[in-house]
């Protein structure tokens, strides 16, 4: 008697995941990068001795984190919707929360962090809309990338207060790039507006 003939059973990778997973390492990775923004803003609003010394640990950890996401993403392969939106929007918040903390210790300018949230909430609903009219969501360029990077660079000379010529420098290095990135974000939205 013949028997039928049985599928062998799906092989799953035990790295691939589904596209619209949340729970990823990368994904972790981003929302301890927000937990550990919550945590500078009670250190540095704290009356511990080395809040600033503590706030800057804190600071290149986060950094830390943001290389790593990304990387164990694209080796992990849990690249994935969620982590395209979480990554970008943490950086922002995260950047966001320090920023302002600077602002109430009054060691940054009113007008820098003005600039800076209103350019980063101004390219987070752009992206935001196009998801939705489009269905594309747009990756961070190299500019962008390199604003983050010198923006974080100028919040954490001043929460260590270094010397001003290296405070106003960073900050000078920044508004240069938040310019330019913002700049080519609005190219590439009016691109794809365009179809």
């Amino acid at each position: 008697m013949t028997t039928p003939l049985q599928s062998p059973a799906p092989t799953i990778s035990t790295n691939a995941v589904g596209a619209d997973r949340f729970l990823t390492v990368s994904n972790l990775l981003s929302i301890s990068r927000a937990l550990l923004a919550v945590v500078f803003a009670v250190v540095m609003l704290s009356d511990f001795p080395t809040s600033r010394l503590w706030g800057g640990v804190i600071i290149v950890v986060a950094a830390l984190t943001d290389k790593f996401d990304g990387v164990l993403a694209r080796k992990l392969n849990q690249i994935t919707e969620w982590g395209k939106i979480l990554d970008p929007l943490v950086d922002k918040v995260a950047v966001a929360i320090v920023a302002v903390v600077l602002l109430v210790l009054g060691s940054v300018p009113v007008w820098f962090v003005v600039a800076l949230l209103v350019r980063d909430l101004m390219i987070f609903s752009g992206g935001m809309y196009i998801k939705a009219k489009k269905g594309i969501l747009l990756q961070s360029n190299e500019a962008g990338k390199w604003t983050v990077g010198i923006v974080a660079l100028a919040l954490f000379l001043m929460v260590l207060d270094a010397q001003m010529i290296l405070v106003d420098t960073a900050i000078w290095a920044s508004v240069v790039l938040l310019i330019v990135s913002f700049t080519l974000y609005v190219k590439r939205f009016v691109d794809v507006m365009k179809g």
